[in-house]
């Protein structure tokens, strides 16, 4: 099944997101769409999703022209997509969740479904693709990185001709990582056509036999994989020479900003101790369920520890709750920055100032004037586009929003950042400009303590990395020294005992 879109074009209040698009899709390929955050590239997908009609162009299966009027018809045709925004139903399990829409049934006529069997082959689902997840959790309780895999899951399971990938492995592991890309393989032998985003080059390498570039709702270049560099396809996303994805540091470790001593949290993590001194940036890594992200709840007091000792700059800190943190100049950028960081609803003037609202009372009342002249600071210091204050925040994209958490503590005044995933979802130039903020704190006298399931990142940004395993601290390396591989090793290393 071939299939091709052309000439698409689409605006919205007048605003051109995609302009004379063309793309070619082969069966049994992973075609790599890539470009800058706002490119054009989840527009284009929702276009061929039927989430959106397009202003003028058309869509041909197999040479035939067909019209998409809603999601349900592209996946009537055999087109399924992972959005980069997932779509699960929280208040429903995995399994109900993977199999919405085609649930089994016990008795047909009254729709009574057979839960017995919904299970059973949700887990099967799950199973074949090397998930292992509990068919009748609810998916609320889930971590990022299982909430994507049940969504591939389901999209795998209905896709018949094209799957589209909108950033699958922003949430996932290394180990994760590869066992989707085992799935693609095997997607493929069955001849399914694989349209794949993502803001990870380096991963493109191992999968991809295709490449379109989408630059301001525009192809600037369209061509089998392995026909451009790596810096000429960043050259042509960006329209410009990034020269240094991980902008050089050279800052000496000051005092000790953040200890922790044998930290334990029931289930977790366990008796955890290290420290981090200002001016340094110290990588935390480990697969999903290593407590990573329940170790710097911990230190933030969203989940305080049942064990264990913090100390900030050599001050005993009882991690009690968020707002105590706060207060000592601790602020944590959350992993998935639509569910537990940002307001989506409220400005970004709101959402940049919203940490630390007490530094703008006169009295009982608010001085709007000066929040608005506090946002229009952090907006051009941090570059986050477009310069409006009064933007909503939902509006923006995931670079920006990202940029939006750390004006948030930049005007808290914090001195310690507690960042986990700082740059999922985010384009390779909005990276390099949060990766530069990052370079700016440290070089300030913070200290920065980042979370990352991306091994080049943390190679390229930390003075050191913590490597976790089944909520233990197992390894500290010199991130100047150490490999990708050593990283990993050390966090999926089954203990003999085990």
């Amino acid at each position: 099944m071939s299939l091709q879109m052309r000439s698409i074009k689409k605006s919205f209040a007048g605003n051109v997101v995609l302009a004379d698009v063309n793309l070619d899709v082969e069966p049994g390929k992973v075609h790599a769409l890539v470009g800058e955050n706002g490119a054009g590239k989840s527009t284009l997908m929702k276009v061929l999703a039927g989430v959106h009609l397009p202003d003028h162009g058309e869509i041909l299966i197999d040479g035939t022209p067909v019209t998409f009027h809603s999601p349900a018809d592209s996946l009537e045709h055999g087109i399924a997509m992972i959005y980069q925004e997932l779509s699960l139903a929280p208040h429903l399990s995995v399994a109900e969740n993977i199999l919405l829409g085609s649930e089994p049934l016990s008795v047909p006529l009254l729709k009574i479904i057979n839960r017995r069997e919904l299970v059973r082959r949700a887990r099967a689902l799950l199973a074949e693709n090397d998930f292992h997840i509990d068919p009748g959790k609810l998916v609320e309780y889930l971590s990022a990185a299982n909430r994507q895999l049940v969504e591939i899951t389901r999209a795998t399971a209905e896709a018949r001709r094209v799957i589209v990938m909108d950033e699958p492995t922003s949430s996932l592991t290394t180990q994760e990582v590869r066992n989707l890309f085992r799935l693609i393989e095997r997607l493929k032998s069955r001849g399914l056509a694989i349209i794949y985003i993502s803001h990870r080059l380096e991963e493109l390498e191992h999968i991809a036999d295709s490449l379109t570039i989408l630059r301001d709702g525009r192809v600037v270049h369209s061509g089998s994989w392995g026909s451009l560099s790596t810096s000429e396809i960043i050259r042509h996303m960006a329209g410009r020479e990034l020269k240094e994805i991980f902008p050089a540091r050279e800052v000496e470790a000051g005092p000790v900003r953040l200890r922790v001593h044998q930290l334990s949290r029931l289930d977790k993590f366990s008796e955890v101790t290290f420290s981090i001194r200002a001016g340094e940036v110290v990588g935390l890594a480990g697969l999903a369920g290593s407590g990573r992200t329940e170790l710097v709840e911990a230190i933030f007091g969203v989940t305080p520890p049942d064990e264990g000792e913090i100390y900030l700059d050599e001050t005993r800190f009882d991690s009690v709750r968020p707002s105590a943190a706060v207060k000592h100049g601790v602020g944590l950028l959350t992993e998935d920055r639509k569910r537990t960081g940002l307001g989506l609803n409220l400005s970004v003037t709101h959402n940049l100032t919203l940490a630390n609202v007490r530094a703008l009372l006169r009295g009982w009342m608010l001085d709007r004037s000066r929040e608005l002249n506090i946002a229009r600071k952090f907006i051009d210091k941090l570059r986050i586009n477009p310069p409006q204050p009064n933007k909503i925040v939902a509006l923006l994209s995931g670079g920006n929003q990202q940029k939006v958490l750390l004006a948030r503590w930049l005007f808290a005044d914090s001195k310690i950042f507690l960042l986990d995933e700082p740059t999922r979802g985010v384009d390779v130039g909005a990276r390099a400009e949060i990766y530069q903020v990052i370079n700016n704190l440290v070089e300030s006298g913070a200290a920065v303590l980042m979370v990352s399931s991306d091994l080049p990142e943390l190679l390229g940004m930390s003075d050191r990395i913590l490597v976790m395993r089944r909520g233990h601290l197992v390894a500290e390396l010199n991130a100047k020294l150490t490999t990708q591989e050593e990283v990993l090793q050390n966090a999926a290393v089954v203990d003999k005992a085990a």
